[in-house]
């Protein structure tokens, strides 16, 4: 079963995959909600903006009873996203992802807890951070969660013949973990990607060729025994050379990873866009400014 990790360069803590997918399952319902699909007026505006190679863009409008059909439809698109190779929104030519604007919903409308597990679903796999001294502040975020019931302590698992177990989510360790010292950084991974400390992170990987596209296959030969060599070279390191190397990256990192009071409600992922820009009178103009379109001359 899958897991997010909680790393401190002394020890670690597990929080359950199937509370990641509970955030997610969360945050995507806050979008769906906000959007509106009861309304007409709310739909005309979200066909305007779908990708007319999208699978949507040819639903039925006009039967009897269209409007449910239609709404479950596109919340179903929503969460998926894409279509092969087309997305479900676009502005102008311009894709609008669909997990952004979810997370950032979530991130806009939601309290700390709310934004806490938007920031944790969308970058806990590229290492979302806290550092030493905001550690008592994000726990304080996570045990508020538990007790308002946006986050699961745990629940009731049916077993064979009938029983149940109780699932401990792994809040209460993660919160501990938190709470153990205010001098280490802790840092997130998640079990089906890489782990921390990451090589990927930081200077010890050789920079990706210039002008090749970022997939391994694009590697000549020679270029991928070297950076096989490189990561192989990693394991030889101790764990505090690791972690030096790493926390440098993420340090250095432009990508909004840590998590800290400082610009906590202000922090929104990729394009910024959230539903409510969507719907907003001036969606146009929210969407141009957004992801940089040009307005078609009059």
């Amino acid at each position: 079963m899958s897991r997010v990790y909680f790393h401190s360069p002394h020890r670690t803590a597990e929080l359950r995959g199937s509370e990641r997918a509970w955030l997610g399952g969360l945050i995507t319902d806050i979008a769906i909600g906000a959007l509106g699909l009861g309304s007409t007026a709310r739909i005309d505006r979200l066909r305007e903006l779908i990708h007319p190679d999208h699978y949507m863009a040819k639903q039925d409008t006009t039967g009897p009873g269209w409007l449910s059909a239609w709404a479950s439809s596109y919340a179903t698109a929503f969460s998926v996203g894409w279509s092969g190779s087309a997305p479900l929104i676009q502005h102008r030519g311009r894709a609008v992802e669909t997990f952004e604007l979810a997370l950032n919903t979530a991130l806009t409308l939601g309290g700390d807890a709310v934004k806490l597990g938007a920031r944790l679903h969308g970058s806990c796999e590229i290492h979302a951070w806290v550092d030493g001294p905001n550690r008592s502040w994000l726990a304080d975020i996570m045990q508020g969660g538990i007790d308002a019931g946006v986050y699961r302590d745990g629940f009731a698992r049916q077993i064979g013949g009938g029983g149940t177990v109780w699932s401990d989510q792994g809040w209460g360790d993660v919160i501990a973990l938190l709470r153990e010292r205010d001098d280490e950084p802790v840092v997130t991974s998640y079990s089906v990607c890489d782990g921390f400390p990451d090589p990927g992170v930081g200077d010890w990987m050789p920079p990706w060729p210039k002008g090749v596209p970022r997939d391994w296959r694009e590697l000549t030969e020679e270029q991928r025994n070297a950076r096989s060599e490189r990561s192989e070279e990693w394991y030889d390191l101790d764990d505090a050379e690791q972690w030096r190397i790493s926390m440098a990256g993420l340090r250095a990192s432009k990508k909004g990873l840590q998590l800290e009071p400082a610009g906590w409600s202000a922090f929104r992922f990729g394009h910024r866009l959230s539903v409510l820009d969507l719907v907003a009178a001036d969606f146009e103009d929210r969407l141009d400014t957004a992801l940089g379109s040009e307005k078609p001359s009059t």
